[in-house]
């Protein structure tokens, strides 16, 4: 029967069931039904291409070592030793089926840093380039309109980089000294105050560099903040002098806040121009740091960042050198110092219960956010060092290196300060 509509029928029981035998057996299980004969074409999309049979859980191993003290009867002081390493996690991104390995291109003696080498490479196959330099097509019927680098994949056929389940290659590792200091019930005071000193690394899972040298692909996990502090307290104030009505006035009043304070997100090294995926489908690379260049003109914490001003560029272009062609960046994805700003989040609380009678209370609370106004600005553009600075008509950045772009648009800069007033009767 022919497809129904949404929500329609497509045959009834009452004329009997309604098929063609045709298409019982249109199902084929040949691997080389795609492509089809003379073309290439993107691997069949029914779900990934390979799943490794090495594949397993990950084994994380956790471990701390902690010691405490109780320095008042309402003071207590904790530090711990914190680690924990991660293996068999899945990193699909060092598994590259379908790239030109370092050891064929050797083999084949062609180096990426020659500028002949690069033209072979994209060089269509049947063209007098390939031809002289002995290349051939991998099997008969091959299209002569694919580069020579395509032919020289394991799996000429398809065009896309065949995907991956469950490669169990990364690596996890985890340090960190954590401290808790706490107060309780003093004089009406509890605070607790838990700081965090972290390194987190990872391998396979940020960013690729070079999937065929994998030991090169350890670094700082994307997330990493090697600094936290977290700080929540309580005050209830007590009565005040002699009077019952001052002492009714100013008893019972709970003022509250949690203030977090962190380490800025990390800001990604800019990616190569040098086109480097285009000759071995092995993914791009990395520009390099310059030694002794600053990667800030301006201190992201300064508080003195306008974003429409022209000549205040962010992060510095000159800090960066792009990776000579046919090479690999020497550069990490992430480092420890290239971060945005730090990150901080305020909340204050007031509040007081009132008794009215016996199984009445009223309580009434005045909660802010962002009570000190922080400006939270988007991470400034950091992919190309070399990129044409441009402006809307409302002087706010389209584009350009070190800049925060479209920054006129409300919906980018947040964290205004806000308030809400919460009233709850109880009977």
């Amino acid at each position: 029967a022919s497809a129904a509509g949404f929500g329609g029928w497509i045959s009834q029981f009452q004329n009997g069931i309604q098929y063609n035998p045709a298409t019982l057996y249109a199902a084929t299980l040949n691997p080389g039904v795609a492509p089809t004969a003379g073309s290439l074409s993107p691997s069949p999309a029914w779900g990934p291409q390979f799943r490794d049979p090495s594949g397993r859980p990950a084994r994380i191993n956790q471990w701390n070592i902690a010691l405490q003290r109780q320095l008042t009867q309402k003071m207590s002081l904790e530090a711990a030793y914190v680690g924990n390493r991660g293996v068999w996690e899945e990193a699909r991104g060092l598994m590259a089926l379908n790239a030109i390995s370092p050891a064929q291109l050797t083999k084949l003696g062609l180096d990426l840093t020659n500028p002949s080498t690069r033209t072979l490479l994209t060089s269509q196959v049947c063209s007098t380039t390939a031809v002289a330099a002995g290349i051939k097509l991998p099997y008969a019927g091959y299209p002569c309109s694919a580069s020579v680098a395509q032919s020289l994949r394991p799996f000429p056929e398809y065009n896309d980089a065949l995907s991956t389940w469950y490669s169990p290659l990364g690596n996890s590792w985890y340090d960190a000294l954590q401290t808790k200091f706490m107060i309780h019930s003093w004089h009406g005071l509890d605070v607790s105050e838990s700081f965090t000193f972290q390194k987190e690394l990872n391998l396979g899972n940020s960013g690729i560099n070079d999937a065929f040298n994998r030991q090169e692909n350890k670094g700082l996990s994307g997330s990493s903040q090697p600094f936290i502090s977290v700080t929540g307290f309580t005050y209830m104030t007590p009565k005040v002098g002699q009077s019952k009505m001052l002492q009714q006035v100013t008893r019972g009043w709970t003022l509250g806040g949690v203030m977090r304070y962190a380490s800025g997100a990390l800001i990604g090294t800019p990616g190569s121009l040098n086109n480097l995926g285009t000759y071995t489908f092995n993914g791009g690379t990395r520009m390099d740091r310059v030694s002794g260049q600053p990667l800030y003109l301006v201190n992201p914490d300064c508080r003195c960042i306008d974003p429409t001003n022209a000549s205040q560029r962010i992060l510095n272009p000159a800090a960066w050198v792009d990776t000579p062609a046919g090479t690999w960046g020497q550069g990490a994805a992430y480092y420890n110092d290239y971060r945005w700003q730090h990150q901080i989040a305020e909340s204050v609380n007031l509040g007081r219960t009132f008794q009215l009678r016996e199984k009445m209370s009223l309580n009434i609370r005045a909660e802010f956010f962002n009570p000190f106004n922080r400006l939270y600005l988007p991470t400034p553009s950091s992919g190309n060092p070399f990129a044409t600075v441009t402006q809307n008509s409302a002087k706010a950045f389209t584009s350009g290196f070190g800049y925060i772009l479209n920054a006129n648009t409300t919906a980018n800069i947040g964290g205004q300060r806000n308030g809400q007033l919460v009233a709850r009767f109880l009977f």
